[in-house]
């Protein structure tokens, strides 16, 4: 579903894809099979916008329609080379994503090594990379050299949820594709989610801000836990008692994170009916870098606590209940 229009063409530059139905998939697919029958298959392909999972899973998809070996209606989803990308042990698709905070030089270079020799099974060799954003420069600079001359039959898929992020060089060879961000019921129906997580999962996008990447870091931690979290603090500006900020502890760092990104969704929302000031939400996002650069976390929030409980009492809902 996340291919439905998609037109691969070198002509294009920017695409749109929308979280449309099964049934129009068909459409996608006969476009890329013109452009794989007329050689006009791109080589290097941006995926932006929605979350890493659906990004990727529209990957694998083009990965297995490339390389699917039924002779009817492709990807089958049923052959030995769609099983294999199913299951991630197709010789010729890869998947590179950062080892640790971003994705290095050497990453790179053995990965063009590898893509360097012929296919092992597959028509195409397909590379997925996620986070594409956390690429270091040389790392870059050397994935820009492939690009501009890449191997036969090689597709390069960059996928990232901050285009802006990937170097200008790189990212002006590619060619743009937009993922919309689910509804709520999309969401809910792309996760298969039964009929007793369909809360839970309801509140952890509604907290996110309809932000797939949040929300799953949301369910991770536990969707009660953040919003006892969110209410704790939200309770403890509301009331200007900064004493109560210590009731949230103990925290564990990961937790922090996602208790602040929740309060940016929130304060953005704000901002948007005009009912908060510009500087709330950038000292939000300033705690939000602290603590991702190794600061102290705890300092950090209680220091975005003092500063807010004169400026964002009521503000706040910690409830995490769905308007």
């Amino acid at each position: 579903m996340w291919l439905a229009g998609l037109g691969i063409f070198r002509t294009k530059k920017n695409l749109d894809c929308r979280c449309l139905k099964e049934g129009t998939k068909m459409d996608c697919m006969l476009q890329i099979k013109k452009a794989v029958e007329n050689n006009k298959l791109v080589h290097l392909l941006l995926f932006h916008g929605s979350g890493t999972v659906e990004r990727e899973k529209a990957g694998l998809d083009l990965a297995k329609f490339l390389n699917c070996t039924y002779e009817g209606e492709k990807p089958c989803g049923n052959c030995l080379s769609c099983k294999k990308i199913s299951t991630g042990n197709h010789p010729d698709v890869y998947i590179l994503k950062p080892l640790k905070s971003s994705l290095g030089i050497e990453q790179i270079l053995n990965w063009q090594e590898t893509i360097s020799r012929k296919n092992f099974e597959g028509s195409y060799k397909v590379t997925i990379i996620n986070d594409a954003e956390k690429l270091t420069l040389p790392a870059a600079n050397a994935l820009l050299k492939v690009a501009e001359d890449p191997p036969a039959n090689t597709l390069i898929i960059l996928s990232t949820g901050n285009a802006e992020g990937i170097i200008s060089t790189l990212r002006s060879r590619a060619q743009m594709v937009y993922f919309s961000l689910p509804n709520s019921n999309q969401w809910v129906q792309m996760n298969n989610v039964s009929d007793e997580q369909k809360e839970q999962y309801l509140d952890a996008y509604n907290l996110s801000g309809q932000d797939p990447d949040l929300a799953r870091k949301i369910l991770l931690i536990g969707t009660e836990r953040i919003i006892e979290l969110l209410s704790g603090y939200s309770e403890a500006i509301s009331k200007k008692d900064f004493l109560k900020i210590f009731s949230l502890f103990p925290m564990e760092k990961e937790e922090c994170l996602i208790l602040l990104q929740v309060l940016a969704v929130q304060a953005a929302g704000s901002l948007n009916r005009e009912k908060l000031q510009p500087s709330i939400l950038s000292e939000i996002k300033y705690a939000l870098e602290a603590v991702r650069r190794q600061a102290n976390y705890r300092l950090a929030l209680e220091v975005l606590s003092l500063k807010q409980i004169d400026d964002w009492g009521g503000i706040l809902n910690g409830n995490g209940s769905r308007n």
